[in-house]
């Protein structure tokens, strides 16, 4: 007779996921209660956060487990009461549509209401599945898939290190507008893979702990996933190392190239060589180190590849976009819009958003339809997979924007409270479920819980984080990622 850990791992394994469509219909959920906040928020003098986690979590978990098969029926009970309440408060508001804006300075990198919601979005969608997925009333298609195929779950991993890579342009554009041109120097260099892996440490260290972890307490795992000793908090930490080795690269070739390049150079070693035969064969697992990690090892490739994509994105994502002569107000230093930055400064927002998701789209779905190339396979993070991940992100990037754009930051703002606490502690929030996952396992038995029993547990298991990330924020402490 199987014992509870072995039914746990069978519980997650050799699953085929479902379809693409569903995918988005499902997610986008995020969006819908984005824009019914931002609906409800400018018309009710105090929103209690009560309401806001109503909105912003207890709406994604049901949409992922209760009200899986019927998505657009949640959609339309999240998106009519919100938008009633508008209309009736339309013709009285004086500061909806209105806002701010500056004629003389406009700042660089400013605040963005939608990438905000889209980070924090996208941690809360990550967190509710990892605990999710062991209850019976998480669908299985929604799991991670054995090799071939897709999954909400599969989407998160990318879109969570895609995220990571626009968020850290941040850095990466600072540092543009100091140095007008890019000069390599060795002990430059040196000094960056150096200062890079102090600060992947921390992360290396946690994966680390987990493996070590995961075998002393004999917690259920999923060989195939990343291998025997490797997890995500490994790839996670290798990535900022490996964008050290890289920098004098990335800084004198533009990243969409490199990006590129690199998927380019994935999908010849999957085709010229016999590595994906290795990969996806079991009789090697225990040979050597590599084998036994081989999902782990090559898959660092295709994630890296996001992650120097979502870097790619940084430059018309997190900027501000200068309008006629105006200057740019940054670190109180006014730099002219026609230095070194003009390039990088090309387009707006929504409009490098529409294009990136046109293109990535269209790419996306020439190779995935492709018979030369390999199919979506997230265990090996191959080009059809990264560039799901890509187009995905450029979509829903796209959906926040747009809502941003319809309802623009008023006089009181738009600002969730509990969405910017997730934001601002997206590091400490990842953790905690992580650890709260592992402590749910080890406490009870997730097979056997009724539908309701699981909701509750995973209702409860939700306000745990959220309300650390609250009062995080609330006393300024940020654990970011």
């Amino acid at each position: 007779m199987s014992s509870l850990k072995q039914l746990k791992e069978q519980f997650v394994s050799d699953l085929t996921g479902g379809s693409i469509e569903e995918i988005y219909l499902v997610t986008s959920i995020a969006l819908t209660s984005y824009l019914s906040y931002k609906l409800i928020k400018d018309n009710i003098n105090s929103l209690p956060i009560v309401y806001d986690y109503v909105i912003n979590v207890l709406t994604i978990l049901i949409s992922i487990t209760i009200y899986s098969n019927n998505p657009t029926t949640l959609h339309y009970s999240i998106f009519i009461p919100c938008f009633s309440i508008f209309l009736l408060n339309h013709y009285t508001s004086t500061t909806i549509g209105r806002a701010h804006t500056t004629n003389q300075q406009i700042e660089l990198l400013p605040r963005k209401q939608f990438l905000t919601a889209y980070r924090s979005h996208m941690l809360i969608i990550t967190n509710l599945a990892i605990l999710a997925v062991d209850f019976k009333i998480f669908p299985r298609r929604f799991a991670k898939v054995e090799t071939w195929g897709t999954s909400m779950m599969d989407l998160g991993v990318g879109s969570f290190v895609f995220s990571m890579g626009l968020v850290n342009s941040r850095q990466i554009i600072k540092n543009q507008v100091k140095l007008k041109s890019y000069k390599f120097s060795l002990g430059t260099w040196i000094n960056t893979i150096t200062q890079n892996t102090i600060k992947a440490l921390p992360i290396l260290i946690l994966g680390i702990i987990r493996f070590v972890s995961v075998k002393k307490l004999e917690y259920q795992e999923h060989v195939t996933e990343y291998g025997i000793h490797w997890n995500f908090f490994i790839t996670l930490g290798l990535l900022p190392i490996l964008l050290g080795i890289l920098d004098p690269i990335l800084n004198l070739v533009p990243r969409v190239f490199v990006a590129f390049g690199l998927l380019v150079l994935n999908e010849l070693i999957l085709q010229k060589t016999n590595v994906l035969e290795i990969i996806l064969s079991e009789d090697n697992r225990l040979t050597n180190f590599i084998t036994m990690n081989k999902e782990g090892i090559y898959s660092f490739l295709g994630y890296f590849t996001i992650f120097v994509f979502g870097q790619s994105f940084g430059s018309f994502v997190l900027t501000s976009y200068p309008t006629n002569d105006n200057l740019i107000a940054f670190n109180n230093k006014k730099v002219n819009k026609k230095s070194s930055l003009s390039s990088l400064l090309s387009v707006t927002t929504t409009k490098g958003l529409v294009l990136s998701t046109i293109f990535y789209q269209i790419v996306f779905n020439i190779v995935n339809n492709s018979s030369i190339t390999t199919s979506i396979s997230r265990r090996i993070a191959n080009p059809s997979y990264v560039l799901w991940v890509v187009s995905y992100n450029a979509t829903l990037l796209l959906g926040y924007n747009l809502i941003d754009k319809l309802l623009p930051e008023s006089r009181r703002g738009f600002t969730s409270i509990l969405l910017e606490s997730i934001n601002n502690n997206g590091l400490a929030i990842f953790l905690l479920s992580n650890l709260l996952t592992g402590l749910t396992n080890m406490s009870i038995n997730t097979l056997e819980r009724s539908n309701t029993e699981s909701l509750f547990i995973l209702i409860g298991y939700s306000i745990t984080w959220c309300s650390i990330a609250y009062l995080l924020n609330r006393y300024k402490i940020y654990i970011k990622l």
